[in-house]
């Protein structure tokens, strides 16, 4: 006859650890680049996660005071969220034939470290411009290109809907600094 074991409640300590910790990688873990409520775009510069005011419909649930970090959604959306957060709006005009713009893109944007930091200093838009491969660019796009005097790219504008102040920076600096930029920006129109 074998000798029945008894369990200790150190092992069943570490085994409810061990199901919790599982449990938030499977379900609770929060994804930097992970899909949003917005659909994709393949006009979008980037990862599917981002959509142009243009170009991707809907919307994301309302934002919350505590909300870490915002995904890339549409024009309209974000100035919601600003208006409900007080978060800046980050726009990136860009172009799908810019070779800094595709930098920028990859090196900051799509970066897990400094993608993180943008969502957590601003809600980012990608305003993709489509002149040269359709001749023009729809409305929204255009009237936004001339409220922000957008002559470059990539042109990126960090503003506050509630203040109604912006500042803008043109073309591409390198990741550490626009990433300075962006959330030193951010942090002044707060």
């Amino acid at each position: 006859m074998a000798a029945a074991r008894s369990i200790t409640p150190i092992a069943v300590v570490i085994l409810a650890l061990g199901a919790l910790g599982l449990g938030w990688l499977a379900g609770g873990m929060p994804v930097p680049n992970g899909p949003t409520a917005e659909p994709a775009s393949s006009a979008a510069v980037g990862s599917s996660a981002r959509a142009t005011p243009i170009e991707a419909g809907g919307s994301a649930p309302p934002a919350t005071e505590s909300e870490l970090y915002s995904e890339w959604t549409t024009y309209d959306d974000a100035v919601r969220r600003s208006q409900a957060t007080g978060k800046p709006v980050m726009l990136d005009f860009n172009a799908e034939w810019c070779g800094p713009c595709q930098l920028l893109r990859r090196e900051v944007f799509e970066n897990a470290a400094a993608g993180t930091t943008v969502k957590a200093a601003v809600i980012p838009v990608s305003i993709v411009d489509r002149r040269r491969e359709n001749g023009e660019n729809p409305e929204p796009v255009a009237a936004l290109e001339r409220r922000y005097e957008v002559e470059a790219f990539p042109t990126l504008v960090v503003f506050s809907p509630a203040s109604g102040r912006a500042v803008r920076q043109v073309g591409y600096a390198g990741d550490a600094e626009t990433l300075r930029w962006i959330t030193e920006t951010a942090a002044e129109l707060r």
